[in-house]
């Protein structure tokens, strides 16, 4: 079972290095080497200011508690320039009241280095002796029983307020930050808004890392506790039925639910196939709904959706975003996506960036049409036609040049260049701009129309009011109606010939490579051949340059052929939009004399042999480790199973090869053991139980 537990790091966290002070014991009593809790308070008697005469610490100087001895020392320690740290402190072990304590600087210790660690991190300390010990009398007054002041590094006075103990939020800058944060207010704004109630003063400011980090320790799941029971029984339930289910727990630091991550062992078998192109759909936290969910959506190849992790999150910020990315890469192995589509969110954009580098990142078109609708509605209101002109502009844009003076011409017209949204969409225009995308597919995730696109893969189960306990019956559901069409088109695929309707060579070639529904829209596009004119405008060495007249569409398309390279590219991009060839590329093509589609324009992710790339990439390789050679038996496993349930015949072929091959493995791994006896036989009856035969 794998759960991982991650706290969060605190900013006011005490490091102990938890020396051994004065022996082992003290008056008789037990030393313990934990660190207790930090007590914040107001201290403005002990507090010094610049007309002050520093009052340093003395033997025999009292004190009511320990916790006002070491806020004493704090003060201190600030206004010198150093920060305080607790060492270590005493409890008694017959009442459990602390009875001693050691304050230190905090360069105090040395850093020891492992070997082998090529890059180092550098480390503050300098084996500094300043401190103070405190100790409690029998009347519960503390003293101070020594007193180091000598450093052996610089103090910096003036770089106080970087100190943590002078980075405390008071009661009531933590209930204004909490009703920001309940008001859903951007936690860029939150900083701002914390920034502003210093006035300037670098002495009480709040740094913008101290903010983010309160807003993560308080934020949490809004869901209910047998909501949460449920889930863990999900949980524990899936991981029964298969170990390679896998499941990330996020607790903040009150031990309450943060976020969560699954995936189970069929998407973690399928990303491997068909991770490619991936979706993160983040619509329904942005709609605020009750179930803060958030899924990965892949497409399979039979153009339908398959689930590949899914999310509760607590928040939006993009810190959760990076926490969810680094689990869910984790979960698949540490494979990244060739793409990855997103809603338009600058806290994605960002998290993206930082753990997929390497990815193209491309913006949900639907999504991005949604958010028009919403931050330009005046607009809208003000001009008909504007959807048209936008629609226009982004996507009968033929080249980079075309859409640059179209959509400059656009927002002169409708007086949008002083619009920050509208800047904003054009710095952002290689996420989303069709013609942007060169040498890459979105294997048609990225739609205008959300209903006909595989992001609507939740839609019918998610609502408004839906609950977790309602969500996770509803999902097993739409998963097993999913399972059963995909084991449905693979049947057709492999046990059906689609009928030809041309002459076409290209239909004939791609009727026994692409699946079933790939090679129906494929084919509508050889039928569309005929309505296509193809004109050879320029020849340029190896490139000639055709105009296409598509009458049905009535336009016309420049076509691109290298004839070395047997490169072709149209201007429509329906290669990069839906990943196979359009018939204007296909037409170029027939005029050129070439009778089969290059290969550089067959993705292996529509053949029928697609769910096989991965195994057999993986026979050629080496697996040395044996948890390497248990994973890939797991996901051989999966297909099993899937392809055995599928009829009893199947299903008693299935489990006498299991049968047949554990033995096998049994004789190998314990030749000793199966060699004794040669008339002993031994089987096992599918649950791992060994039956001897004479």
């Amino acid at each position: 079972m794998q759960i991982d537990i991650q706290e969060p790091m605190y900013e006011h966290e005490i490091e102990d290095s938890r020396p051994n002070v004065g022996g082992n014991t003290v008056n008789d009593e037990e030393v313990h080497g934990e660190d207790e809790p930090v007590f914040r308070f107001l201290t403005s008697n002990l507090a010094f200011t610049e007309e002050d005469t520093v009052f340093e610490p003395y033997k025999g100087m009292e004190f009511e508690s320990h916790e006002e001895a070491y806020a004493f020392y704090e003060e201190y320690a600030s206004y010198l320039g150093f920060t305080a740290k607790k060492r270590n402190t005493r409890r008694s072990r017959r009442t459990g009241t602390f009875i001693d304590a050691n304050f230190a600087c905090y360069r105090q210790g040395t850093k020891h280095t492992k070997q082998g660690v090529i890059n180092p991190r550098p480390t503050n300390k300098t084996d500094c002796k300043a401190s103070m010990h405190v100790k409690r009398r029998q009347d519960g007054k503390w003293y101070v029983h020594n007193f180091i002041k000598e450093h052996n590094h610089e103090l910096l006075p003036a770089q106080a307020y970087h100190f943590r103990s002078r980075r405390c939020m008071n009661a009531i800058s933590k209930k204004h930050l909490e009703f920001l944060c309940a008001g859903q207010v951007q936690t860029s704004n939150i900083c701002n808004a914390m920034s502003n109630e210093c006035n300037g003063d670098k002495s009480v400011c709040y740094p913008k890392k101290d903010v983010r980090n309160h807003i993560d320790i308080k934020a949490c799941l809004a869901i209910k506790q047998d909501d949460i029971q449920a889930l863990l029984d999900y949980f524990i339930h899936m991981q029964q039925e298969n170990p390679n289910f896998f499941y990330v727990v996020d607790l903040n630091d009150e031990q309450r639910l943060r976020n969560v991550f699954w995936v189970d062992a069929k998407g973690r078998h399928d990303y491997f196939s068909f991770g490619d192109v991936v979706y993160f759909d983040t619509t329904y936290l942005e709609r605020r709904y009750d179930l803060p969910f958030a899924p990965f959506i892949g497409v399979n190849n039979h153009l339908e959706p398959i689930l590949l992790g899914c999310a509760l999150l607590a928040d939006v910020t993009e810190s959760t975003f990076v926490w969810l990315m680094q689990t869910w890469l984790r979960a698949m192995g540490g494979v990244a996506p060739r793409m990855i589509v997103t809603n338009q969110d600058k806290a994605l954009k960002e998290s993206v960036a930082e753990i997929f580098p390497y990815a193209c990142h491309q913006y949900c078109l639907w999504h991005v049409l949604m958010n028009i609708h919403e931050k330009l509605s005046h607009v809208i209101k003000r001009n008909e036609n504007f959807m048209e002109e936008f629609t226009r502009c982004t996507y009968k844009s033929w080249t980079e040049e075309e859409f640059e003076t179209a959509w400059w011409k656009m927002v002169d017209y409708f007086q949008l260049r002083e619009d920050d949204w509208i800047r904003s969409l054009y710095d952002d225009r290689k996420h989303w701009v069709p013609v942007y995308m060169k040498g890459t597919s979105a294997v048609g995730i990225s739609t205008t129309n959300r209903s006909d696109s595989i992001i609507s893969f939740f839609d019918t189960c998610v609502h408004q009011k839906t609950t977790l306990k309602e969500f996770l019956t509803q999902c097993k559901v739409i998963l097993q109606d999913r399972h059963d069409k995909e084991s449905g088109a693979d049947s057709e695929t492999w046990h059906e010939m689609p009928p030809l309707k041309s002459h076409s060579p290209y239909e004939k070639q791609m009727s026994t490579i692409y699946t079933y529904k790939i090679f129906r829209k494929f084919q509508e596009e050889v039928l569309g051949t005929v309505a296509c004119h193809p004109k050879k405008e320029k020849e340029d060495g190896t490139h000639i340059i055709f105009r296409v007249h598509d009458f049905e569409a009535q336009e016309e398309f420049t076509v691109t052929w290298n004839k070395t390279k047997l490169e072709v590219s149209c201007l429509c991009r329906l290669f990069e939009y839906k990943g196979f060839l359009c018939r204007h590329a296909m037409v170029v093509l027939q005029f050129s004399a070439l009778t089969e589609i290059p290969s550089t324009y067959i993705l292996e992710r529509w053949t029928r042999d697609a769910k096989n790339r991965y195994r057999t990439r993986q026979r050629s390789e080496e697996l040395g480790s044996r948890a390497q050679r248990c994973n890939d038996l797991c996901q051989r496993a999966l297909k099993l199973g899937i392809e055995g349930s599928i009829s009893q015949e199947s299903y008693t072929i299935a489990v006498f090869a299991i049968e047949e091959a554990i033995r096998k493995c049994a004789v190998v791994n314990n030749p000793v053991k199966f060699s004794v006896n040669p008339s002993t036989s031994v089987t096992w009856d599918g649950f791992g139980t060994e039956q001897t035969m004479q």
